[in-house]
């Protein structure tokens, strides 16, 4: 006998983000997926994008309601912008199979007039899914428990011979809740079982989805969040990135040259930035500085701004001299508004990944990070921070946020967490002296960056914000009025040394001028003495020549000795 070759179960990709993933490849081919959850958790969405995602790419599909005729599933989810509209009757053929009312409780009712009329659909249009909305609905036409198995299994065993993949739906809480009714049979029944919920967090709600069974593979077994957006339904992966990230030697500009100084030239590509502080100082306008200046190196940018509107932190920004219009209008920029506290923290996380994979951002900014808090505890916002950041690391992507600061006890907040998983560590603060409360900046950490350990004081105006120079007295770092006396006193000290200096300067210059003025005429002297000197010596020679020619004169005329020493031509001593 000749042994019986295994196949491993054929997937077929939903095309729904995330998904895919947890299924590890998606749905079983020729198999029955149950989708179950409460009213209002995204069943029928799911299932009908499934539909449009697999018919776009070459697999039409069959939907049957029973609960929702085919004019009203269109109506339903026409603002979606898959389109569901644009492939029915085309690539997708819905049918109505509602349940008329004499049939329930009859106990007699049976689904063999239902599927051959799918069949031969099916037959007709080769679809490769059908999708059975609403299940439950029909289940409870029959009055028992057997009943209900017996038309299960007869779907089941229909799939075999006619070669879909089907996807029922049915509000189903929970299985093990619904006591000795049949409706605790659907999950036993099906090779894929995805459970949906509903889950209270606070004042909002967080959809999520478990796989809870799949036959002839291997799949994701955690509950994972998901969102419905326009764009269809957006499920969360939870990246088990490695110890490991893209390493960068290069340098970026922080948008503030004197801090890019205190870091010895800027931020590393790739890095994990903080910037965290008290409301008020300075945090997003050191943000939307770094924002402008990737953006002028042509780089793009993603600004997630928790509970403002982008174009409002545009219009605002324009007060201390940041102009942000240019790069949003390029597409360099995109500054994505969301309100923090409207749903939980993994749907914000959804929604920025999301937002990640369309933009493919070389930078992101979240201002400020702290937000999630109130989107579904600390708990939660830590550990989508956490995976925002190893987004961002396994991809090379700088991640800048910013984070309020607490007074609150040390690792109980969001700042105090961020700041031990960071690169870089800014500190922004306030400093109440003299009547006046003055900003504050200082690099905690940074590493691989032997950064500057100077306290700087933060200034604002409309050229935008700047770190400004540096005056201690008696130990204390001077700020505001303080610092602005101190500068006015040192510019008069130094004008007073200038004065001093010029003064000094003047005086040594006319000495100098009066010294070579001597040195010129004692010179002119000196040549005049040398001139009479010459001259003297000049006439002595000519005398004693004289005196030469006069003496032998006179001997010749005398017939006199030549050796007369009276008649030397010595010059007399």
């Amino acid at each position: 006998m000749a042994k019986r070759e295994l196949v491993a179960t054929p997937r077929l990709a939903t095309g729904v983000e995330g998904l895919d993933a947890l299924l590890g490849g998606g749905l079983p081919d020729r198999r029955l997926t149950l989708l179950y959850g409460g009213t209002g958790v995204g069943k029928t969405v799911l299932a009908l994008e499934i539909l449009v995602n697999s018919a776009r790419e070459g697999l039409p599909g069959v939907a049957v309601g029973f609960e929702e005729g085919p004019d009203e599933l269109v109506e339903n989810h026409v603002s979606f912008d898959w389109g569901l509209a644009e492939t029915v009757d085309d690539k997708i053929h819905l049918m109505a199979a509602r349940v008329e009312d004499e049939f329930y409780n009859a106990g007699a009712f049976d689904i063999s007039g239902l599927l051959a009329a799918i069949e031969a659909k099916v037959k007709q249009t080769g679809a490769r899914w059908v999708l059975i909305d609403g299940l439950d609905a029909l289940l409870g036409t029959l009055g028992d428990r057997v009943a209900a198995m017996r038309e299960l299994f007869r779907l089941k065993h229909w799939l075999t011979g006619c070669g879909v993949a089907v996807i029922m739906t049915a509000k189903l809480d929970h299985p093990d809740t619904t006591g000795g009714t049949h409706f605790r049979d659907m999950p036993y029944v099906a090779d894929c079982v995805i459970k949906l919920s509903n889950v209270a967090h606070k004042r909002t709600f967080a959809r999520t989805l478990r796989v809870v069974k799949l036959r002839g593979g291997q799949s994701s077994s955690a509950e994972m969040p998901f969102v419905i957006r326009s764009s269809g339904v957006l499920v969360a992966e939870r990246e088990n990135y490695p110890l490991t990230a893209k390493v960068f030697d290069e340098r970026l500009g922080t948008g503030l040259d004197r801090l890019d100084t205190m870091l010895r030239g800027g931020l590393i590509r790739g890095n994990s930035v903080l910037v965290s502080g008290p409301p008020g100082a300075a945090k997003t306008s050191l943000a939307a500085c770094f924002a402008r200046e990737m953006a002028e190196r042509g780089e793009r940018v993603l600004y997630v701004s928790f509970d403002e509107a982008g174009d409002q932190i545009v219009e605002d920004l324009l007060s201390v001299g940041i102009d942000l219009r240019p790069y949003v209008g390029s597409g360099l920029l995109q500054i994505h508004g969301i309100l923090a506290g409207a749903t939980s923290a993994e749907a914000h996380y959804i929604d920025i990944h999301h937002a990640i994979r369309e933009f493919a951002p070389a930078h992101i900014v979240v201002d400020p990070i702290s937000a999630l808090v109130k989107a579904g505890g600390l708990e939660m916002a830590v550990d989508v921070s956490d995976r925002l950041l190893d987004l961002a690391k396994a991809s090379g992507t700088t991640f800048y946020v910013t984070a309020l600061s607490s007074s609150r006890t040390p690792g109980s907040d969001m700042e105090s967490h961020l700041a031990n998983i960071v690169d870089v560590w800014i500190g922004v603060s306030y400093r109440v002296d003299e009547g006046e409360r003055n900003r504050a900046l200082s690099v905690i950490k940074a590493r691989g960056i032997n950064h500057s350990n100077q306290i700087r004081e933060l200034t604002l105006d409309d050229s935008g914000p700047s770190l400004a120079d540096v005056y201690i007295a008696s130990g204390e770092m001077l700020m505001g009025s303080a610092r602005l006396r101190e500068e006015q006193d040192a510019a008069a000290r130094r004008r007073s040394e200038q004065h001093r200096y010029e003064r000094d300067r003047q005086r040594v210059e006319n000495e100098i001028a009066d010294t070579s003025e001597q040195i010129a005429t004692l010179t002119r002297k000196l040549d005049q003495q040398r001139v009479d000197l010459e001259q003297l010596e000049r006439h002595a020679q000519d005398h004693l020549e004289q005196r030469v020619q006069d003496r032998g004169r006179l001997l010749r005329s005398r017939g006199a000795d030549a050796n007369d020493r009276r008649f030397s031509d010595e010059w007399p001593s």
